[in-house]
């Protein structure tokens, strides 16, 4: 992966992926910008990486827009923030007539829905007009295995999951028109903070192990170096990243 010369803009780096794609965005020549809503986090991957970073709610469309009208251009985005519910759902009481829908708070909902689904809508909706006048650009969003397959203790955050991937696939075709392209990545269980004692737990009776976050580094460098608009990036424990490439249904009429 050479970044050298772009600027890029990694949400959600303070810590876990985010952090390690963007240690890996710095080493191939980047000048990177982080943004998470961990100040302290936040300072100190500044001075570990010599990035810039910023505070950013990207649960805001606000936020967002004063973020971009405050910064030159970004070449490259990795809209990488997200949460899970697994602490509100997976370690409180398990009562068998209350599913993990129904342990779920509103607020906690929105939460959610707020940075997984709002902050990458809000974040490609920022970006996006300059890639596109510039025609040129690079986006990668953190989806998830989440996607493709179940995850019963946790389904609103595969809820969240299916949404972003069906964004990516519908931003695509007009986006490739501008030389802009989109995609995502789409790990298994990564070890980060996001993965509590009581979620490891749960993990390991799947017999699934916890991957290292360096698999999902390599995944958004096959992304940004091998540039399939649309692609999923599928990552899973000691393999390469598997290309899942949107499948062709036929439809009446042109989708653009």
């Amino acid at each position: 992966m050479n970044l050298t010369g772009r600027n890029a803009l990694v949400t959600g780096g303070a810590s876990g992926i985010g952090a390690a794609v963007a240690e890996s965005m710095v080493k191939a020549g980047a000048t990177v910008t982080v943004v998470d809503v961990n100040k302290e986090a936040l300072d100190a991957i500044a001075e570990r990486l010599g990035v810039h970073a910023e505070v950013l709610d990207v649960a805001s469309s606000e936020a967002w827009a004063d973020f971009v009208a405050s910064h030159d251009h970004f070449d490259v985005v990795h809209l990488n923030a997200g949460i899970t519910t697994h602490r509100n759902v997976l370690d409180g009481p398990q009562d068998p007539t209350q599913p993990p829908l129904q342990r779920l708070t509103d607020d906690e909902y929105r939460r959610i829905m707020g940075v997984n689904v709002d902050g990458v809508v809000f974040g490609a909706r920022a970006v996006i007009p300059g890639m596109c006048e510039r025609r040129a650009g690079d986006i990668v969003v953190t989806a998830s295995i989440a996607a493709f397959v179940p995850i019963p203790p946790d389904p609103i955050y595969g809820l969240t999951k299916y949404a972003v991937s069906g964004l990516v696939k519908s931003l695509t075709a007009r986006l490739a028109e501008y030389d802009v392209c989109i995609s995502a990545i789409c790990p298994g269980f990564v070890d980060t903070p996001l993965i509590s004692e009581r979620a490891r737990e749960w993990i390991a009776e799947l017999g699934m192990p916890l991957m290292k976050t360096q698999q999902v580094v390599d995944a958004v460098s096959s992304a940004l170096t091998r540039r399939v608009n649309g692609a999923h990036w599928i990552v899973l424990p000691d393999q390469d990243p598997i290309l899942h490439e949107q499948a062709v249904v036929p439809f009446p009429t042109n989708p653009q």
